[in-house]
């Protein structure tokens, strides 16, 4: 067996084990639920329709669901990451600031317009 497949073959053995610590459990984390620890805004919610446009903290992922403790305090709800964007997005739509490229930045400083 060639080296390569040996370090495939380790690999794929070391996630079945579940080796890789809390290090790996974390990464998983971040990239299955990006929204953990973010403070974050409820929209589009049908069956809780007074919850839309409410703040609170993304605390844990379960199920597919975000649990979110609700700002004022007291409640926490689950919410599906559909239902859920970042407060920091939320704000800067709010405050009409708008995202723009290094490249149109670097044109407006020289003067130029961009195509």
């Amino acid at each position: 067996v060639r080296y390569g497949e040996r370090m495939v073959n380790a690999l794929s053995a070391d996630r079945r084990a579940g080796a890789g610590g809390a290090s790996s459990g974390a990464a998983a984390a971040a990239v299955d639920a990006p929204l953990l620890g973010q403070r974050v805004v409820l929209g589009g919610l049908s069956s809780r329709p007074e919850l839309n446009g409410q703040r609170g903290v993304a605390r844990s992922f379960e199920g597919g669901r975000y649990a979110v403790a609700l700002e004022g305090g007291g409640e926490s709800v689950r919410v599906r990451p559909g239902n859920l964007s970042p407060a920091a997005a939320a704000e800067r739509a709010a405050s009409g600031v708008v995202a723009v490229s290094d490249e149109v930045v670097a044109a407006a400083e020289r003067g130029e317009e961009e195509a």
